[in-house]
C-alpha cells in the first residue's frame, strides 16, 4: 500500500493546517506499459503544468522525450513525445517569453556523433517549432536551461567532445531561435560536470556540478559573466565524491544548492550549503539517515524556507521514496515527507519541484510501485505544508497513439467508427489486444484466436485498442464508439 512518512514538523507548522486544507491536493501517475519518467515540472503562465522526461512506451525509437500538459487537477490536456530512432531524454524545460515551452536534453538520434546536447522549442498545445543540437563528436550532454534576458537561452551540461580533461563542464548559449551563439568548457584533466545553469539578477550566469581533482570530486559552482567568462568559483563538500544538482539564487543575492555527498558517511547523503553574492560559503548541511539519501531540486519559499526534493531510502514505505525537505534559510531541518509504496518493492524518486499558485507545491519523478509500466511518471501535488489530503495515487494510461513497427498493418481493425463490434484485418498477427478508455481504465481484453470484438455495452465515446503482435510490438490507436 501507499505510505508516507513525516520525520518531523515544528509545532508552528500546524498554524498552516487550516489554510492548507483548502488547497488542491492529488497524487497520479502517467505512462504507458514500459519505462516511464518525468525529469522537470513547471507551472505555465496560464496555471497549467508542463512535465517533461523520458518515455520507453511511446515514439519513435529506443526511448523518447515525453512532454506531458495537465491541468491543476491532474487531469492530462495533451501528451507528445519528441526523438528519433535513438534515444532521446528530456532533462529540464523553461517556457519562453512567448508562451511556448524550450527543453534541453539528449541525443544519440541525430547530430555530429555519440550523444549529442538536444534543445528543442514547442508552441502551448505541443507542437513543434524547432529542434537543434550541439556537441562534436565525442559525447555531448545537456541536463539544464535557462532563459537569458535578450530573449535567448544557456543550456549547460557536460562534453567530452572537447575540453581539457576526460569529461568537462559545458556551457551553451543560445539566440531565441536555438542558434549557437558561442560556447565554453570549464574544467580540468579529470572529469568535470555541470547539472544546473541560471541566469543571475546582475547579469551573467551561475552552473553548478563537480569538479574533479586527483579523486577528490567537490561540489562546484562557477560565476559567469554575460560571455562565459568565470567570474568566480566555489567548491563545496569533504574528502569524498560530492556534487551539486541544483542551484538557485536566494532573495538576499546569494546562491543555495543541493546535492549529493559521500564524504560524511558511508551512504550518500543530501548536501545542502550557502553561498553569498560574492561566492564565500556561508553554511554546508549534510543530511542523511541510515541508508542513501540525495537531494535533486529545489525553490525558496516566500519567507526565506527552502523546499528541496530527492529520495530518501529508509524512511517511508520502503525502499526509495519521493523525499520532501523543509529547511530554514540558515539551512537547519524542519520536516520530512516522504511519498512512496508497495512495501520497498518498488522505488520513488523526486526530480523537480515547482511553487504553485494556490500556495502549494507540484513534485514530478518515477514510480516503480503504481502505474501500468515498470516505471511510470510520478505527480504528487501538495499543500503549503507538503502533504496531500489522500494517499491514493491515481494512475492512468497514456494512450499516446504510436506505430512501433513497419509490419503492423494500419489501420488494424475495421469499421471505425464502430457501433459495437470491430474485426481485425490480420486476425492471426495478435497475440493480444485490450480496449482502454479514455482515463487509461481496461474495458475488454481478448486473446486468440480472433473473432468479433464486441463491446456495445459501454457508453458512446472515445476509446484505444492497443494490440501487440506475435514479435512482441504494441500498436495503440483511437476508435470511436457511437451507437446512435
Amino acid at each position: 500500500m501507499n505510505g508516507r512518512s513525516l520525520l518531523l514538523l515544528m509545532a508552528s507548522w500546524f498554524l498552516c493546517l487550516t489554510e492548507a486544507s483548502a488547497q488542491i491536493t492529488w497524487q497520479a501517475t502517467y505512462g504507458g506499459n514500459s519505462t516511464d519518467e518525468g525529469n522537470s515540472v513547471l507551472v505555465s503562465m496560464d496555471g497549467n503544468y508542463l512535465v517533461v522526461g523520458s518515455t520507453g512506451s511511446f515514439g519513435a525509437g529506443s526511448g523518447d522525450i515525453y512532454v506531458l500538459m495537465l491541468d491543476p487537477y491532474g487531469v492530462k490536456i495533451w501528451s507528445r513525445t519528441l526523438g528519433g530512432p535513438g534515444i532521446d531524454q528530456g532533462r529540464k524545460v523553461v517556457q519562453a517569453p512567448d508562451g511556448g515551452f524550450v527543453l534541453a536534453g539528449i541525443t544519440n538520434s541525430s547530430g555530429n556523433g555519440g550523444y549529442d546536447g538536444y534543445v528543442a522549442k514547442i508552441a502551448v498545445d505541443g507542437t513543434l517549432l524547432w529542434e537543434h543540437t550541439y556537441g562534436g563528436e565525442g559525447w555531448d550532454l545537456l541536463y539544464s536551461i535557462s532563459n537569458t534576458p535578450d530573449g535567448g537561452f544557456i543550456t549547460a551540461g557536460e562534453t567530452f567532445s572537447s575540453g581539457a580533461g576526460g569529461g568537462d563542464a559545458w556551457t551553451v548559449k543560445l539566440s531565441a531561435e536555438g542558434d549557437l551563439q558561442w560556447e565554453r568548457t570549464y574544467g580540468g584533466a579529470e572529469e568535470d560536470f555541470v547539472r544546473s545553469v541560471i541566469t543571475t539578477s546582475e547579469g551573467g550566469f551561475l552552473i553548478a556540478g563537480a569538479t574533479t581533482v586527483v579523486d577528490d570530486q567537490n561540489a562546484w559552482l562557477v560565476k559567469l559573466d554575460e560571455s562565459g567568462n568565470v567570474t568566480w568559483d566555489t567548491q563545496a563538500g569533504g574528502d569524498s565524491l560530492d556534487y551539486a544538482n541544483s542551484v538557485i539564487q536566494t532573495a538576499d543575492g546569494g546562491y543555495a544548492a543541493v546535492g549529493t555527498t559521500k564524504s560524511y558517511s558511508i551512504y550518500s547523503e543530501a548536501l545542502h550549503f550557502k553561498l553569498d553574492a560574492t561566492g564565500s560559503l556561508q553554511w554546508l548541511r549534510n543530511w542523511g539517515q541510515v541508508n542513501n539519501q540525495e537531494s535533486l531540486d529545489q525553490v525558496e519559499l516566500a519567507d526565506g524556507r527552502l523546499l528541496s526534493v530527492g529520495y530518501v531510502n529508509t524512511s517511508g514505505s520502503g525502499g526509495k521514496d519521493m523525499f520532501i525537505f523543509f529547511s530554514s534559510a540558515d539551512g537547519d531541518f524542519l520536516a520530512g515527507i516522504s511519498n512512496g509504496g508497495d512495501n520497498g518493492a518498488g522505488d520513488e524518486y523526486g526530480y523537480s519541484v515547482a511553487i504553485v499558485p494556490d500556495g502549494g507545491f507540484v513534485f514530478c519523478g518515477y514510480t516503480e510501485s503504481f502505474g501500468f509500466g515498470t516505471r511510470d511518471v510520478y505527480l504528487v501535488k501538495t499543500d503549503s505544508v507538503g502533504l496531500t489530503q489522500s494517499i491514493a495515487v491515481d494512475s492512468y494510461f497514456d494512450p499516446l497513439s504510436i506505430q512501433t513497427s513497419a509490419s503492423l498493418i494500419k489501420p488494424f481493425y475495421y469499421p471505425d467508427p464502430t457501433s459495437g463490434m470491430v474485426l481485425l484485418s490480420e486476425p492471426t498477427s495478435w497475440s493480444k489486444m485490450v480496449l482502454f478508455d479514455a482515463t487509461g481504465r481496461t474495458m475488454r481484453s481478448w486473446a486468440p484466436p480472433y473473432g468479433t470484438l464486441g463491446f456495445s455495452d459501454l457508453t458512446d465515446g472515445t476509446y484505444f485498442l492497443r494490440g501487440t503482435d506475435r514479435a512482441g510490438q504494441v500498436v495503440t490507436s483511437p476508435l470511436i464508439l457511437q451507437k446512435h
